[in-house]
């Protein structure tokens, strides 16, 4: 069951009002002129301007929606929403932490990214929502980043620092 925002319901239906009583509106303003028939001019304006007026109820009925979706989201997974920049290299190495565990959807997640391929180990990272991936027959590992709100493959080209700490990381943690 979806919760729906009763604030964003409430602007669509008011929305969808103002639109259909804008048609009925100008249909009966006109017709009722003593020279009866349709003044063009004067319905389209009518019907343009409560058609407009309408579309904006329900377009901000539509974004308190989907702020209500990710304020859900956000609270239901625990990870934390965060901007792409634009140049990855400009942006601070994130600081090493003591411990922290994904969520199982960010597992499911992950499973989902590496589709087709099998998974032998994922492993939380020291870093804040850095996780290594182990995939069957590599030797190597890969470091996803699960800052975002979908998991996404780091390459080392982008973070050659952050993913060799954390690939020494991993191999120190399994050859012991």
């Amino acid at each position: 069951m979806e919760n729906q925002n009763s604030v964003a319901k409430l602007l669509r239906i008011i929305g969808i009002v103002v639109m259909i009583g804008g048609v009925l509106f100008a249909l009966m303003v006109d017709t009722s002129t003593p020279e009866g028939g349709l003044h063009w001019g004067r319905t389209l304006t009518v019907l343009f301007s409560s058609f407009v007026s309408g579309m904006l109820f329900i377009g901000f009925s539509e974004v308190i929606a989907l702020l209500q979706k990710i304020h859900l989201q956000l609270q239901q997974g625990g990870s934390k929403a965060s901007a792409t920049p634009v140049n990855e290299r400009e942006v601070e190495q994130p600081q090493e932490q003591t411990e922290w565990q994904p969520s199982p959807q960010d597992l499911e997640d992950i499973r989902a990214l590496y589709h087709g391929r099998k998974i032998t180990k994922i492993e939380a990272s020291p870093y804040q929502d850095y996780c290594a991936v182990q995939l069957e027959g590599e030797a190597d590992i890969e470091v996803v980043e699960l800052g975002g709100f979908k998991p996404k493959k780091v390459s080392a080209a982008a973070k050659p620092d952050l993913v060799d700490r954390i690939r020494k990381w991993f191999n120190n943690l399994h050859s012991s």
